[in-house]
């Protein structure tokens, strides 16, 4: 994936001791910053009052030169109040899991790698308790986002959607095996030890590449600590479980043909 001319990519270069370990948290979007304008200012305020040493990175999935502009004109306001983010703004679009992987790989010095969705489905407050309790266990475990209707954890999500959710869990499990409840939540903290050790073998890039990424660390022995989170159903998702459906069951498919 190629990425914009430097001129284009807001970036601070942090002085990080090099004994302090960093957590580089990445906000995807494409074509997506008016969710991102409402989602923004209030990670950038957790984070700010939060004390955790995390680099935030705003990854634009190749979107249209006005949503580019958008997207960087959002990161100059997030800094104001959280000095520690940037944008990547990339040509091309390589979909959800390329511009994470992307912006991971671009992170040497990170201990934890990160992301979390720019819709606000994911609150700012549960973000930070994933990155809290991944530092707190250690640089060789992470924590990883599950959606489940609790009174403490509620779940708004309309009907046809939560029945298509349990769908897609009951085929991961019975095709990849994977042990997760929820491999499709959008927050998940990682080792970053881990990622660099299996990154090489990671092929999928879309909606799927959760599954890959979990089910590769899990084979190379890192372990993810599953926690329960709130979580609310937002407009503007780019998946439709309709029209991708078949997509994401010959992914599962192919995971399994590589992995198994």
């Amino acid at each position: 994936m190629l990425c914009l001319d430097v001129c284009f990519l807001l970036t601070i270069v942090c002085a990080v001791p090099a004994s302090e370990q960093i957590i580089v948290l990445v906000t995807p979007v494409w074509n997506d910053s008016t969710r991102l304008a409402g989602f923004g200012p209030k990670l950038a305020e957790a984070l700010d009052q939060s004390g955790l040493p995390v680099r935030w990175i705003v990854a634009d999935d190749g979107s249209s030169s006005e949503e580019k502009e958008k997207v960087t004109k959002l990161v100059h306001t997030f800094r104001k109040t959280y000095p520690r983010v940037e944008a990547m703004l990339f040509e091309e679009r390589s979909h959800k899991g390329g511009a994470i992987y992307a912006a991971w790989d671009a992170c040497d010095e990170a201990s934890w790698l990160a992301f979390v969705d720019a819709d606000g489905a994911v609150d700012a407050p549960s973000m930070l308790h994933l990155m809290e309790e991944a530092v707190a266990r250690g640089v060789k475990e992470g924590c990883v986002g599950v959606r489940h209707n609790s009174e403490q954890t509620p779940l708004q999500r309309p009907l046809g959607r939560l029945i298509s959710f349990h769908l897609f869990a009951f085929l991961v499990r019975a095709l990849v095996g994977i042990r997760y409840e929820d491999t499709q939540c959008g927050a998940k903290v990682i080792p970053a030890e881990g990622y660099r050790q299996v990154s090489g073998n990671l092929q999928e890039r879309g909606f799927i590449f959760d599954v890959e990424l979990l089910l590769a660390l899990d084979l190379a022995g890192y372990k993810l600590k599953e926690l329960r989170i709130p979580w609310r159903e937002m407009p503007g998702g780019k998946v439709n479980p309709l029209r991708d459906a078949w997509g994401m069951i010959a992914g599962l498919l192919r995971i399994r043909r590589r992995y198994k």
